[in-house]
């Protein structure tokens, strides 16, 4: 599925006091979901704007919305296959952050395949508003998203000038909510992080002897890729019943787990801790770059942020360049 991006120079006004009144239009698309902070900042339902939490990083992505973290593909019983796609209710995302709007874009490119597109993640998506929260600096010290040449790709983007929002569409679906706003002109300065990733280009340094510092507090949890707004990787299992009927289920893997390449006769492709650390960073960086055109990793900085052992790729990796 191909999204079109309007390139506005312009946008609305949107009043601050007006924001629950902005919600309630939006709620008629479906029920909206938005950073609350509890125990910790995560996206739950909401109904006002007193609930939001403006300025903090969700600890948890929004991925769980497209692809859940286990869900079943399809069930099927002696007479063959009984339910394939289920009904998907839209809903909103509302304050999304730059990092995780590129996420989006990245997914779409490997689950909306034009020869062969996941048809639980297509429907899914298409039920989706995103609406999006500019950040014009970081949000902590783990955000280095302005490394990683991001993309504009919402339906809604507000951005933060005091007393009101600039609002910008960003799709034909996002225009629609816009109508009866005022006018407004305002362009933003690109976000401003003070951790910078300098090398994306990491081809020549695969062997270097520096990846063992960050292998070495590796514990393999694999908290990186469940916080990681692009790591989508899933294994399969079948659920069966002794009459015959069952469900087949995706549930998230991790390319971190040492049985994640494991095969028939037990070989382990990655079975060393530095092979699977070295992967994730490659795959980020290098693989997908070179099949897409562009970085897998969108800086959030989640996977340092949310590490037990606070390992600091983006300072190892640097370190390479000198």
């Amino acid at each position: 599925m191909k999204k079109e991006v309007l390139i506005l120079h312009s946008g609305k006004i949107l009043k601050k006091k007006d924001l629950d009144k902005f919600l309630n239009k939006l709620s008629k698309y479906g029920e909206i979901y938005a950073p609350v902070k509890t125990d910790t900042v995560r996206f739950q339902k909401v109904k006002s704007a007193k609930e939001i939490c403006f300025d903090e990083h969700a600890w948890f992505p929004p991925k769980r919305f497209l692809f859940p973290q286990k869900h079943i593909l399809f069930e099927y019983d002696k007479n063959g296959i009984k339910k394939r796609v289920g009904d998907v209710e839209p809903i909103v995302l509302f304050g999304l952050r730059n990092c995780d709007l590129n996420a989006f874009l990245i997914n779409d490119k490997l689950f909306l395949n034009e020869k062969h597109p996941d048809p639980q993640y297509k429907k899914r998506r298409e039920n989706i508003l995103l609406i999006g929260l500019y950040c014009f600096e970081e949000m902590d010290k783990y955000c280095f998203c302005s490394s990683m040449e991001l993309k504009d790709y919402y339906d809604i983007m507000l951005y933060d000038r005091g007393k009101y929002f600039h609002v910008k569409a960003g799709s034909e679906k996002g225009k629609r909510f816009l109508v009866g706003l005022k006018d407004d002109n305002f362009n933003p300065q690109p976000t401003r992080c003070s951790t910078k990733l300098n090398n994306k280009d990491i081809r020549k340094f695969f062997t270097d002897k520096r990846w063992e510092e960050g292998a070495d507090d590796c514990t393999s949890c694999g908290q990186c890729t469940n916080l990681c707004p692009t790591c989508l990787c899933f294994d399969i299992e079948e659920e069966t019943e002794l009459d015959g009927s069952g469900k087949r289920v995706a549930q998230w893997d991790s390319c971190m787990y040492k049985d994640f390449t494991k095969v028939a006769g037990n070989h382990v492709f990655r079975e060393k801790r530095i092979d699977r650390f070295k992967h994730r960073i490659y795959h980020k960086l290098q693989y997908f770059k070179d099949a897409f055109g562009m970085y897998m990793c969108t800086g959030c900085g989640r996977c340092i942020r949310g590490c037990p052992a606070k390992i600091d790729w983006i300072k190892i990796v640097n370190s390479m360049k000198k």
